[in-house]
């Protein structure tokens, strides 16, 4: 497995650092090679880069286990997404994968960011079977209700729900293991649940500069991987269970490095 390398752009490192007007999302977009940044998040996506190159790896590792999931998924006949969190569209996006397996099938976007949703909905405007909602995984109820979503969970056919590196921005004070067991009751039987999650418990290498990872977590919170496993509640995982990214069926060999970074997959299924 080779990680892709996002080359900083020129710059005096004093210049490359957090900017206070920098957006999470944004700089994710620019560490998985997205154009969707501002000038801002691509200087704080670089000053990360530099101080901290594991966590650049760590989500371009989570983008390759989103893509790696949804088509496990789809060979297994899963034909119906909604992906939470879903953040600006970067190729192979979900519906790609998914409707390329199954014409017919629907993914549904949703995020809580205007800025995503317009880029989203401008992506997939003449796509059939693809469309987006506004919403906030923190108001699961609200999020469910919309019309989008209801559509497929009142099919009765399994739903694959998708939390690809959202949950590590939920706070225990805001109930990430509510809101997954409020979506976990939702999916009909059969149905998958697919999480990416920052760990708490793998260390960083010595690479990475600690006050880096520090700030860059300001508004993350990593969790351990038995607190990971337990947002899928009683659903039966997909071997190997919840184990760093890389390692989730991995399309080919990947190092002793890879295999160590400190983000978090798993698929589970409810019976």
């Amino acid at each position: 497995m080779t990680i892709n390398n996002v080359t900083p752009p020129p710059g005096r490192v004093s210049e490359l650092q957090k900017r206070p007007d920098a957006h999470a999302a944004r700089v994710y977009d620019y560490f998985i090679g997205g154009e969707n940044g501002l000038e801002a998040d691509r200087a704080a996506g670089a000053w990360i880069h530099m101080q901290a190159p594991d966590l650049l790896a760590a989500m371009q590792a989570n983008r390759a286990f989103l893509s790696r999931a949804v088509r496990w998924l789809a060979r297994q006949g899963v034909d119906q997404f909604i992906d939470i969190g879903s953040g600006f569209p970067v190729s192979p996006n979900t519906h790609e994968i998914a409707l390329s397996a199954a014409p017919s099938g629907s993914v549904v976007y949703c995020d809580l960011d205007p800025a995503v949703g317009q880029r989203t909905r401008a992506l997939i405007a003449d796509k059939e079977g693809a469309a987006f909602v506004l919403g906030d995984i923190r108001s699961p109820e609200e999020l469910l209700a919309q019309p989008a979503v209801r559509a497929l969970i009142n099919s009765g056919r399994p739903v694959a729900c998708v939390l690809a590196a959202v949950l590590h921005f939920v706070p225990e004070s805001a109930d990430p293991a509510g809101i997954t067991a409020v979506l976990r009751e939702a999916l009909p039987r059969g149905s998958y649940l697919v999480v990416s999650h920052i760990a708490g418990d793998i260390p960083w290498s010595d690479r990475n500069d600690e006050e880096t990872l520090s700030r860059a977590f300001e508004d993350m919170y990593p969790r351990t991987r038995e607190q990971v496993a337990d947002f899928f509640g009683d659903f039966e995982f997909v071997a190997p269970g919840v184990v760093p990214a890389t390692q989730w069926h991995p399309a080919e060999e990947i190092t002793e490095a890879e295999a160590g970074l400190a983000i978090y997959g798993g698929v589970a299924r409810k019976l």
